[in-house]
């Protein structure tokens, strides 16, 4: 299997995911007796209509199936329902689209330095022979390497992944993804809801460069934000994934499928 394969897989993966986690968030919704018929599956059909063009750019305003219209309006109709219902199921859908955005970078990149090895090269980092030695041959070797690579990864946040990728691959996410402020946002509230109980912390003033007046404050998370930054996750991959294909010289993701 070709490592264009390879890539392309766990980009269709992740993305279908995050679509599908938008999907549940409204399917549930529904079974509450959340209105939400104007949505029906449109989410779905713009993933796979974007799959089916020649090559989506992730700077190329993608063309959304919701307007603004009918998202006030399902927003008003979710605002009906008791608080604590609708911000747990909007609140759960943007954790989940950060477990699968870390899951894509743990496994996209363990894939890439699977197939270019001299990526974990590193003069501060030492091997000992007792090491290597239990190993059977390279590619074992490589693997078990570039696991340990990968762990680290999964302990940097948002603002250091953007500085590793940077550094390794020379993608500068902060001045060339156009939604990069807003995914930057959104992970950082995420972090708020997991470990803050929803409210602003110290943290997130510094990483956003707010006053302390905002500190504790609730943040919200409505159903246009979810909409939108499920966008954000998708641009993100597409991003990534367009960008390492040109430095590496690889096919595109269509022509890889």
């Amino acid at each position: 299997m070709s490592i264009e394969f390879k890539l392309a897989g766990i980009n269709v993966y992740y993305s279908t995911h995050v679509t599908f986690i938008l999907e549940t968030v409204i399917s549930t919704m529904q079974f509450w007796g959340y209105n939400t018929t104007h949505m029906e599956d449109g989410s779905i059909k713009a993933i796979k209509d974007r799959f089916r063009l020649p090559f989506f750019h992730p700077q190329e305003p993608m063309q959304e199936t919701l307007t603004k219209n009918k998202l006030e309006k399902i927003d008003y109709q979710i605002n009906q329902k008791p608080e604590t219902i609708k911000d747990h199921i909007l609140k759960m859908g943007l954790i989940y689209f950060f477990s699968l955005f870390e899951a894509f970078n743990k496994d996209y990149f363990q894939e890439l330095y699977l197939f270019k090895p001299d990526l974990m090269k590193s003069k501060k980092r030492k091997v000992d022979l007792e090491y290597l030695l239990q190993f059977k041959n390279i590619e074992d070797l490589h693997k078990s390497l570039s696991t340990k690579q990968i762990e680290k990864l999964g302990y940097l946040d948002i603002d250091k992944l953007a500085g590793l990728i940077l550094k390794k691959f020379n993608i500068d996410l902060k001045d060339n993804l156009e939604c990069w402020s807003n995914l930057r946002e959104s992970y950082y509230r995420r972090n708020n809801i997991v470990h803050n109980d929803g409210k602003i912390s110290e943290l997130y003033l510094k990483k956003l460069s707010l006053g302390n007046d905002q500190l504790n404050k609730e943040l919200n998370c409505d159903i246009e934000y979810l909409w939108k930054r499920h966008y954000d996750i998708h641009s993100y991959m597409d991003f990534i994934d367009y960008s390492i294909r040109e430095i590496f010289d690889l096919k595109s993701r269509i022509e890889s499928i």
